[in-house]
């Protein structure tokens, strides 16, 4: 019987005509183990778990492994063999291998060679013996839902989730004859603990569909709530200077925007490009097909962060001669077709330009920044500002703000002096704070938020400037003002 044994790391495999295992027939002479790889199309490879470059830092080691495991058996034995790697965290990959084969595998998904930077495909597992799957063995965790929604599926529905919602009300500290801004009311769910807390709210969105989904909640709550249809920036023209004991801002679009096909928002499903949150104005598909390359580069590139945002304007400029580009599903597979798609991408290739499109087209950055400055004017002294932000973009500004309004925002000792002003605000805590864990395993969403908050002081609000955000110079979309002051 001829065999040969090769040994790597804590793992020794021995191969014979016998054992009638891939790769039989080679000679008794002494090989490399890069020769016998070579003949045998196949290696066992540990899948970083338990040898040296562990990421995730378990224990055992492989000295210790071997020992317990052996070496050189039997087809039955090598079986049983398998099975025991398997339970303690191995997988059976082929090597070089970019395809995932045919038939049933062990494992649906790729898995990643930290000695080798490349991603490898499972093979079929133990094909000569079945290939029958044994998932109870597996200690990969399910993938997680998509990110970037308010909500999750609950029987194939979407059922609304609010972000850090128990350290947004901690922050907040409503009183019971309090008043509070939610400037983003949604789905109404920091709305309602407020309102559970006894405080009054009046509730800002400029999607007309969430003003006439929140009646029922404004029945329910009998005059304690009011909702305002206008974006958060226009909270200083409607509600009273220094009047509310707190504001609250949850930055971003929501789930339920998301869902809706024809709101345009998303290329999961087909629909028009529109993408406008207040149902009027410049659409995304105006953007797309009448803006300028260098207007397009700058607004995926900037606002989208997308590094291929010259390759994707070029392509728009070339597909847009041939006809208009009016459906996500059209913009999204011109964006792949233009950028590619990488073995180590975990997001769609589109999804940038979708952002910075989306930003764009409802001024979401300078809406920000004004809404801040509002904020300061319409709070008490000892009123609180919450911010709960989603990406940099949106934390950044939100930083600046409170970095010049505390006063702590540095300086350089290359500059003249400047003037020091008064604090209007005073941080009381941590400066940043992220959901926990929990809430960033049982929603996906709460992974990238970051709420700030600061305390009003009884120093007069500052003129609004907005230079000192840095807002790119693009061809900003301009927005009517509705309605007039509320109290």
């Amino acid at each position: 019987m001829e065999t040969v044994s090769v040994r790597r790391g804590p793992v020794s495999v021995e191969r014979s005509e016998q054992d009638r295992c891939e790769g039989a027939g080679v000679g008794t002479r002494a090989i490399s183990h890069r020769s016998a790889e070579a003949r045998s199309g196949r290696t066992l490879r540990a899948s970083g778990d338990r040898h040296g470059g562990d990421r995730r830092g378990r224990d055992g080691s492989s000295r210790a492994l071997r020992r317990k495991v052996g070496s050189g058996r039997s087809i039955s034995s090598l079986f049983g063999r398998h099975v025991l790697l398997l339970s303690r965290g191995w997988r059976v990959f082929q090597a070089r291998q970019r395809r995932a084969p045919d038939g049933e595998r062990l494992y649906s998904r790729a898995h990643g060679d930290h000695q080798r930077d490349r991603i490898h495909w499972p093979g079929a597992f133990l094909s000569d013996v079945g290939t029958q799957t044994l998932p109870s063995l597996s200690r990969g965790r399910s993938r997680p839902l998509a990110r970037g929604t308010r909500g999750h599926r609950v029987s194939g529905r979407v059922s609304h989730i609010p972000v850090m919602l128990d350290e947004v009300v901690t922050a907040l500290a409503p009183a019971a004859s309090g008043h509070v801004v939610d400037g983003t009311f949604g789905a109404g769910g920091y709305s309602r603990a407020i309102l559970s807390a006894g405080a009054r709210v009046t509730g800002f969105d400029r999607d007309p569909d969430t003003i006439r989904s929140g009646a029922a909640m404004v029945d329910e709550f009998d005059g304690r709530l009011d909702l305002v249809h206008a974006p958060f920036s226009e909270m200083e023209r409607r509600v009273s200077p220094s009047s509310v004991n707190g504001v609250v801002l949850d930055v971003g679009v929501s789930s339920m925007q998301i869902d809706q096909a024809e709101r345009g928002f998303s290329f999961q499903k087909n629909g028009p490009l529109d993408m406008r949150m207040a149902q009027s104005g410049m659409s995304a598909a105006e953007v797309v097909n009448t803006f300028t390359v260098s207007d397009l580069t700058r607004i995926i590139g900037i606002l989208g962060e997308e590094r291929h945002a010259a390759r994707v304007a070029r392509a728009i400029e070339k597909e847009r001669s041939a006809g208009a580009i009016e459906t996500t599903g059209h913009l999204a597979r011109l964006v792949e077709k233009a950028v590619g798609r990488g073995a180590k991408d975990r997001i769609h290739p589109a999804t940038r330009t979708f952002q910075g499109l989306r930003i764009f087209v409802n001024d979401e950055l300078r809406e920000l920044g004004r809404a801040l400055s509002g904020a300061e004017r319409i709070l008490k002294p000892g009123g609180r500002l919450v911010v709960v932000t989603f990406h940099s973009l949106e934390d950044r500004i939100v930083k600046r703000f409170f970095q010049d309004r505390t006063g702590t925002a540095g300086g350089s000792r290359h500059m003249p002096e400047v003037e020091l002003k008064s604090a209007t605000f005073r941080i009381e805590g941590k400066a940043m704070i992220k959901a926990s864990d929990e809430e960033a395993a049982a929603n996906p969403r709460a992974r990238s938020a970051k709420l700030r908050a600061g305390t009003r002081t009884d120093a007069a609000p500052r003129e609004t400037d907005m230079t000192l955000f840095g807002f790119p110079n693009l061809p900003w979309p301009h927005f009517s003002s509705v309605g007039g002051r509320s109290s």
